[in-house]
């Protein structure tokens, strides 16, 4: 290994590391330094990048670039000492630099580091889980989606209503100029739906064939520039009104979605629903366990490791939109600014923090670890899944360097499986109940009275009463995830845990970016 590193545990969540560089390691980095700088130099009677390394440490001097090496391999160094002790800084680091000569270099860097939660209860917790019921009336939405799609038009002989279809010639003026981009001809209009101007509908609506009707539109400010805040005036021929016919739920509607009958279609519909809720009440079910455990834990998230993820999040997102739109036009279109952004993640960003830490935090108290044996089967069952080949699968994982990541990640999932798996499932009736009766009991039960101050035997002073105790939240009633507000958010949004595979971080933890340490500085002399 090219350098070796201790590390010591300090006060304040921080710790120190201590790394030294061998001299074959320096004396290795000095000659690229020597070889970069060759390169570059241009001398009569050296072809360009020949020049000797004895006329280069001439020219340049030797002081000069041992110092160019230090610069440049200095953080190199860094990177491979927090490689080698697993410490995941979360600032940048203070450099406290020691002897550094071509026979070995040492320094020091001290470092905050996440801070480790104070656990609390995260066993036997009692958390609500909805019932697996699927929603009223959600079979039958599944079936009206379908009848959509067989729907046909049919020529209705009455007027025009919302839900209907008009068949139009229209044309629109700008003052007084027939405008282009408005005019068409057999245009279906279909009323009420937003995909036109709510004047259309109003002006269409009641119409029948042969009717003609004018109307004016004023386009708003993010309209395109030739209409931008101007009043087109609108005449629409209606040639005919169409309503829309759903088909019948038989077999004849089955076979066009791809079923025998009408009976297994509706099988089908209720047996995927009754899954997809399923899955849904469990995935919810362990991320309250997950909250559960981390509400019982004392945890101070630093705000460095907030903004950290705020900027990952916005980060990820700005690499998932549409090429040529930038995050501040993304947001824009949701009116919002980068500030407003990065104040409406905060929240969230915190609690995943929370969520991660707490996760950790159990695995280590219970020495979960998983052994390579134990990885490689995981990988192969995933493979097997998954339809692909599980050597490939092996391989591909090692060339990325994802070996310990994935490692990291199923002791985070056994971990969570841990505490869902020891919790009690109680129903939201339950929980109220509970809550109801540790209330109650609170509200009758007598204050405490301190014992009475000595007096004269004919008189006693009344005890002063205490205050009484403070309610205590009920053990059935965890808090449940936090729910993301739907507007205002950007989109690609960094989960704090995968609930429906149990695992207690993202699928694979990011190291943290290492910064080039930061020299400590010196107090000034007096």
């Amino acid at each position: 290994m090219p350098v070796a590193a201790e590390v010591t545990t300090l006060e304040g969540d921080q710790v120190r590391i201590d790394v030294t560089v061998p001299e074959d390691e320096v004396r290795k980095q000095f000659d690229r330094t020597v070889k970069e700088t060759s390169a570059r130099m241009r001398l009569p009677g050296f072809r360009p990048g020949k020049v000797p390394a004895g006329v280069v440490i001439q020219r340049v001097g030797r002081e000069g670039l041992f110092a160019q090496t230090i610069d440049r391999a200095l953080n190199d160094w860094y990177r491979e000492a927090l490689a080698a002790t697993g410490v995941d800084p979360i600032d940048s680091p203070e450099l406290d630099m020691g002897d550094a000569t071509e026979q070995g270099v040492a320094f020091a860097v001290t470092l905050k580091v996440p801070p480790t939660p104070a656990l609390g209860t995260y066993k036997g917790l009692k958390v609500v889980r909805e019932p697996d019921e699927t929603p009223e009336g959600a079979v039958q939405e599944e079936l009206d989606r379908i009848r959509e799609q067989g729907a046909r038009l049919e020529d209705k002989d009455g007027a025009a209503a919302v839900g209907d279809f008009v068949v139009a010639d229209i044309d629109g003026t700008l003052d007084g100029e027939a405008l282009e981009q408005a005019r068409s001809r057999d245009q279906l209009v279909e009323l009420g739906t937003d995909r036109i101007l709510p004047e259309f509908t109003t002006a269409l609506d009641g119409t029948k064939a042969g009717d003609s009707v004018q109307f004016d539109v004023t386009y708003p400010e993010d309209a395109p520039d030739e209409i931008r805040g101007k009043t087109v005036a609108y005449s629409i021929t209606v040639q005919k009104v169409q309503e829309k016919v759903l088909p019948e739920v038989d077999d004849a509607l089955a076979e066009t979605v791809g079923f025998a009958s009408a009976d297994e279609m509706r099988t089908e519909i209720e047996e995927r629903l009754a899954a997809a809720t399923a899955k849904m009440a469990e995935e919810r079910y362990r991320r309250r366990v997950i909250d559960a455990a981390v509400a019982e834990a004392q945890l101070e998230v630093p705000p460095v490791m907030v903004e950290r993820r705020v900027e990952e999040i916005l980060h990820d997102t700005s690499h998932q939109l549409p090429q040529g739109i930038t995050l501040e036009q993304y947001l824009a279109m949701q009116g919002q600014t980068l500030d407003d952004a990065r104040e409406g993640l905060r929240a969230d960003a915190e609690l995943s923090i929370r969520r991660e830490l707490v996760v950790e935090a159990i695995a280590n108290a219970e020495g979960i670890t998983l052994s390579d044996a134990e990885i490689e089967a995981r990988v192969r069952k995933d493979a097997a899944d998954a339809g692909r080949d599980p050597e490939e699968l092996l391989a591909a994982l090692r060339k990325a360097g994802g070996w310990d990541n994935l490692r990291e990640d199923l002791r985070v999932e056994a971990a969570v499986n841990l505490i869902v798996d020891s919790a009690t499932p109680i129903s939201p009736e339950e929980a109220e109940q509970a809550e109801a009766a540790e209330s109650g009991a609170e509200e009758e039960k007598p204050p405490a009275k301190k014992p009475a101050a000595k007096k004269p035997a004919e008189k006693k002073e009344p005890a002063a009463k205490k205050e009484p105790a403070a309610k205590k939240k009920p053990a059935a009633k965890k808090p449940a995830a936090k729910k993301e507000p739907a507007a205002k958010k950007p989109a690609a949004k960094k989960a704090a845990t995968s609930s429906a595979k149990g695992s207690g971080t993202t699928a694979a933890k990011k190291p943290a970016a290492a910064k080039k340490p930061a020299a400590k500085k010196k107090p000034d002399a007096e």
